[in-house]
């Protein structure tokens, strides 16, 4: 009789649990949900709160459903936070995969070379990553980049200029943190072969953003640098006229206007009336901006201005470079 039971009870056992298995296959592998969905999962929020707002959002048929497949198919992991959106027909088993994974919403974000702060603020807002103050309060934590450039007035310069997606809620910390791993990046791979600098680093990104103002002409970046290099080894003033704009723009005194008077406003950034190389950088330079400032092209040229043609005309005398101006003038008439 024990016998019997016993097989009884076995034969029960695995009706069970080809029923569940059933279940299973019905309730994790066959569409539940018959439009789009989107959910937000909470950072930190515990796999029972996760698998009960599927379920309220109709893309699981019971929790229960839920902790069998994440026991037999999670393997350690666990839901992750985010934006996610659902398509219509996804499949309970479908949106458990998307949550273990991380595949959340993102947005697209492109920072272009030669923004400063503010248009990256702005670029980042709009995507509805942060917001602009947020941002500016960020870049005023220049502790992020003492690794780097410890002397560096604010993060300017350091946010690396590239197309980033972005997790959609994503804290404008860790979206910084995202630009500055960029930069990087690039500096490690750019300086990788070049031993000892020839200035520091915060020097060098400072220059590339003069350079990435000045000129968006490949070939014209290595010459632009090595006449601000040249000028430098000579003790002049640079003379940038970005470097005023920069200046004028965060004393909110730009009006979208460089004028003659402009050039004599007391501000450190304004290379006409302070020597050397202004305190930080006054943009984000791109890679071929620090490429030309880490490696400037060798001669003897001091000056340069704007061609008729297109790109600039570099001069080693200043009576060379007037005559140049001069040329420019008169093809603006």
């Amino acid at each position: 009789m024990l016998g019997r039971a016993l097989a009884a009870v076995g034969a029960l056992a695995l009706l069970l649990a080809g029923a569940l298995l059933v279940w299973s296959y019905s309730a994790l592998w066959r569409p539940v949900s018959s439009r789009e969905v989107a959910i937000t999962v909470a950072e930190g929020a515990p796999a029972g709160e996760v698998l009960a707002d599927l379920h309220r959002a109709g893309l699981l048929p019971s929790p229960v459903a839920g902790r069998l497949y994440l026991r037999a198919f999670a393997s350690g992991r666990s839901p992750r936070w985010g934006h996610y959106r659902f398509p219509a027909g996804s499949r309970p088993a479908d949106a458990l995969e998307r949550v273990l994974e991380g595949r959340v919403e993102t947005v697209a974000v492109t920072i272009v070379e030669g923004w400063g702060v503010e248009e990256v603020a702005a670029a980042c807002a709009a995507a509805g990553v942060g917001t602009v103050d947020e941002w500016r309060a960020i870049a005023r934590r220049r502790e992020l980049i003492a690794d780097l450039a410890p002397a560096a007035p604010s993060l300017e310069g350091f946010l690396f200029p590239d197309t980033f997606r972005f997790a959609v809620g994503l804290a404008v910390p860790s979206a910084a943190d995202h630009m500055l791993d960029r930069f990087r990046e690039v500096w490690r791979a750019e300086t990788a072969a070049e031993g000892e600098l020839w200035a520091s680093p915060l020097e060098l990104v400072t220059l590339a953003s003069l350079v990435e103002a000045e000129t968006s002409v490949a070939e014209e970046r290595p010459l632009v640098a090595g006449v601000y290099r040249n000028r430098l080894a000579r003790g002049m003033l640079l003379q940038c006229d970005p470097t005023v704009v920069y200046a004028l723009k965060r004393r909110g005194e730009w009006q979208g206007r460089l004028l003659l008077r402009h050039l004599a406003t007391d501000d450190p950034y304004n290379t006409y009336r302070y020597p050397g190389l202004p305190p930080g950088p006054i943009n984000s330079p791109g890679r071929a901006a620090l490429a030309a400032a880490l490696r400037p092209a060798s001669h003897d040229l001091l000056y340069f201005v704007a061609s008729p043609g297109g790109g600039h005309s570099f001069s080693r005398t200043l009576a060379e470079h007037e005559r140049a101006v001069a040329h420019w003038r008169a093809s603006r008439r």
